[in-house]
């Protein structure tokens, strides 16, 4: 390659080929920042669930209860039992799975909202003990734990008593607030066999689902291995039309809204711009040979061969080539960086978020989760996408260059 001739027909054209290589560039790194983006969706999906350590909420849709008194299940918190507890744990992809009992209670001199978990050993115990403000982790022989939320409203405090009807609990701990992050936001945590107890003794609750047992419970949570391919949901769904799943999918359309970019919307106009840009690009490309055919004309005359026409113009459009990926990576990293401080805010559904709605006081629970981008380099793909970049800039010009042995040096000898 002759570098100096290059450089010259860079001057002559600059204009155009500084277009030419910021709109390159800047496709390459909307490419780059829409493929991590797209990459880290299911992360950001899922963040609601970070929390409490788990992928996956499922309830059951349950009945309304016609009097508010007494223990209550929210609507969408019916029983599961435990040979369903058993069909969950078996699916393929459920690597681990918890459960627990949730409920309101109406009477007294205030409304509580609780959650039976089992003392030890689980997902939801662990999350209790790591989170313990004041006092004790014991959730044994009517012993309870409390959120700072409710024992400020309640004037409460540890070794103070609780009751939910005749059955009366000490508080050994008080837990820090929002704790699960408003994902069944309980007040009072107890033993889960206690609350089945207290759950099946509620009038209310066995005129409407006339328990078959006290084995049951209503939230479950399950831990997912991330390399099963399917559609988790579905699965199980048809295992009881009933199920209610919450899921990364949850948040997905969601997060789409606000990320326009990887919108459905935004994934058609990108492949749009794709479109016009590649028709762009060969179109200069063969503009670029059609208005060098005297040029090539006369290098072909003093001894250029057709193997140093290619050689040339290849080198020439590489070096073009280089400099808009190097910027686009420039650029893309550039956005990155940014897209990184950016917050992105998802709201809970009703159901899994289950305080009461129309008690006015429950109903100001703040069910909006915002959180960072997490934004990921990932060097593999930006080496991915330039050698892809390159592959067409191959194909282009390796068709542009068949062009060359059309010119025929006679015509300019006149």
């Amino acid at each position: 390659m002759i570098f100096n001739y290059f450089i010259s027909f860079y001057k002559a054209n600059r204009i155009k080929i500084a277009i030419l290589i910021l709109s390159v560039a800047t496709y390459f790194a909307l490419t780059a920042v829409m493929a991590t983006l797209n990459n880290s969706l299911p992360e950001i999906a899922s963040l609601p669930f970070k929390k409490i350590g788990v992928a996956m909420v499922v309830q059951k849709t349950g009945q309304i209860p016609s009097h508010m008194t007494g223990v209550i299940f929210p609507h969408s918190n019916g029983p599961i039992y435990e040979n369903e507890l058993s069909e969950l744990s078996k699916l393929d992809f459920v690597q681990n799975l918890d459960y627990g009992l949730y409920f309101w209670y109406f009477g007294d001199s205030y409304f509580k909202t609780s959650l039976g978990v089992k003392a030890n050993g689980s997902n939801f115990s662990d999350l209790l003990r790591q989170n313990i403000e004041k006092g004790r982790f014991d959730l044994t022989n009517k012993q309870a734990l409390i959120t700072a939320d409710f024992a400020q409203k309640n004037n409460l405090e540890h070794d103070d008593k609780i009751n939910f009807g005749n059955n009366i609990f000490t508080i050994t701990g008080v837990l820090k607030s929002n704790l699960s992050g408003n994902i069944i936001p309980a007040d009072i945590y107890i033993n889960l066999i206690e609350a089945q107890n207290i759950a099946a003794g509620s009038a209310e609750m066995q005129r409407v689902y006339k328990f078959k047992n006290k084995d049951f419970v209503n939230v479950v949570t399950l831990g997912i291995n991330p390399k099963w391919q399917g559609n988790k949901e579905k699965v199980i769904e048809n295992i009881n039309k009933n199920y209610i799943v919450f899921s990364e999918k949850t948040f997905s359309k969601e997060i789409l809204q606000e990320i326009k970019l990887i919108s459905s919307f935004g994934k058609i106009m990108f492949i749009v711009l794709g479109v016009i840009l590649l028709i762009i690009f060969s179109l200069l490309v063969v503009y670029n040979f059609k208005t060098r055919e005297k040029e090539i004309a006369v290098l072909r005359m003093i001894g250029w061969s057709l193997k140093n026409l290619k050689r040339q113009f290849i080198f020439e459009s590489a070096i073009l080539l280089g400099v808009a990926l190097a910027i686009g990576n420039f650029l893309a990293l550039g956005s990155l960086v940014l897209l990184s401080h950016q917050k992105v805010s998802m709201e809970l559904p009703w159901e899994i978020s289950a305080k009461p709605h129309f008690l006015p006081q429950e109903n100001a629970i703040n069910r909006t989760i915002t959180a960072t981008l997490p934004i990921h380099f990932n060097a593999w793909l930006f080496i991915w996408l330039s050698l892809v970049f390159l592959l067409i800039f191959i194909i282009v010009n390796y068709i542009s260059f068949q062009r060359i042995k059309n010119v025929k040096p006679a015509r300019y000898l006149k």
